[in-house]
């Protein structure tokens, strides 16, 4: 009777160790997570693909660098395909309103026609305002104070346009101005491996005058390209804002309150081409350590690199003001002078003269 009590007791206990080892010897073989289940054999791997896309999602909501393992997962960079190297293929203009005229649609869509790939931003009075805060807020709440409280509109339309092209790069164009050739032209094949900061074009080209005299010529700023984060740029800008803050001191009014007939100087010489081309040499000399002048670029004939900046002859952007030279390659854009500063500017002269020889004759009688 025992004896049969210990054979049903061995039947019932050897199966279930033979389970218990048959288990412990296959542990190894089974997955210790979802993961891992996911990469098990016989299980299509997806955790490469769903990882980059999560990462991918983050980056493009976030802008926050993306993974090392999705950077070992891209592609190398492609080549640039920019029309100019370093310098992004956008135009820029603004305008009061997006109300244009017919003939200002025609002459933006010239650079379009001419450079179908290019991307095109038209800023408003509204939305030029909205560019400058969220670009200059943090880094420098100066020039945002100085550009909110500028009221004198061709002033602040001229600063718009530097600040612009400092924060994002690409091709500055007014309103009035149409591309004639298309942008990868306009870089000499010498100079396409040449880092270039910024492009600007001639409007007046005069001889030197001498030591201790002012540059002579003047480059135009109805057209220009430049780098995001333009060195030169930045230099106009920090020109342009300390002008404005020592005009308004010699007026001992805030800058708000300023108005055309209280400069003391021309508008060029405040924030157009002067006070650019003054600027710009400026931070050659200092990059260079020499003077940088006349002598560097005047009646050249072809695009000449001085330092990082690419200066082009007058024919190119001002052809019309050089007198349409024909030795000095192809005229790369028209200006068609329809702008209506130039005669705010004139009546604000008018109305100085007439206080200065009211002034005069009060003085006599």
């Amino acid at each position: 009777m025992n004896s049969s009590r210990y054979t049903r007791l061995a039947v019932l206990t050897i199966p279930t160790l033979i389970l218990i080892f048959l288990f412990c010897l296959n542990r190894d073989l089974l997955p210790t997570s979802i993961n891992d289940a996911v990469s098990a054999p016989g299980f299509p791997d997806t955790t490469t693909t769903t990882t980059t896309t999560i990462t991918t999602t983050n980056n493009h909501n976030n802008k926050s660098p993306p993974s090392n393992n999705l950077k070992n997962n891209l592609k190398p960079p492609r080549p640039s395909n920019e029309a100019i190297s370093g310098i992004p293929d956008k135009i820029w203009h603004s305008a009061k309103t997006t109300n244009l005229t017919s003939d200002q649609d025609d002459w933006i869509a010239s650079w379009i026609d001419k450079n179908p790939s290019i991307r095109h931003e038209l800023l408003t009075d509204l939305s030029g305002e909205a560019f400058v805060r969220s670009h200059y807020a943090n880094t420098r709440p100066d020039i945002v104070s100085v550009y909110e409280a500028l009221p004198i509109p061709i002033l602040k339309a001229d600063l718009l346009r530097y600040l612009i092209i400092l924060a994002e790069g690409g091709i500055w164009s007014d309103l009035d101005v149409t591309c004639d050739e298309p942008l990868g032209s306009w870089v000499p094949a010498a100079y396409k491996s040449q880092e270039i900061d910024m492009i600007v074009g001639l409007e007046f080209d005069l001889e030197w005058r001498g030591e201790g005299t002012q540059v002579a010529s003047q480059f135009c700023n109805w057209v220009f390209a430049a780098r995001p984060s333009s060195r030169n740029l930045q230099a106009v800008v920090d020109a342009v804002v300390r002008k404005l803050g020592e005009i308004a001191a010699l007026n001992r009014l805030p800058i708000a309150d300023l108005t055309l007939d209280m400069l003391p100087i021309d508008v060029v010489d405040v924030t157009g081409p002067k006070i650019m081309t003054i600027a710009l040499l400026d931070g050659l000399r200092t990059l260079l350590g020499r003077p940088v002048d006349d002598r560097d670029f005047h009646a050249i004939k072809t695009p000449t690199l001085v330092g990082d900046l690419l200066i082009m002859p007058g024919n190119s952007f001002a052809a019309a003001q050089n007198g349409y030279p024909e030795d000095q390659g192809e005229k790369l854009v028209t200006h068609h002078y329809a702008g209506s500063w130039k005669e705010a500017d004139k009546e604000a002269k008018e109305r100085k003269k007439a206080q200065k020889d009211q002034g005069s004759g009060s003085g006599a009688s």
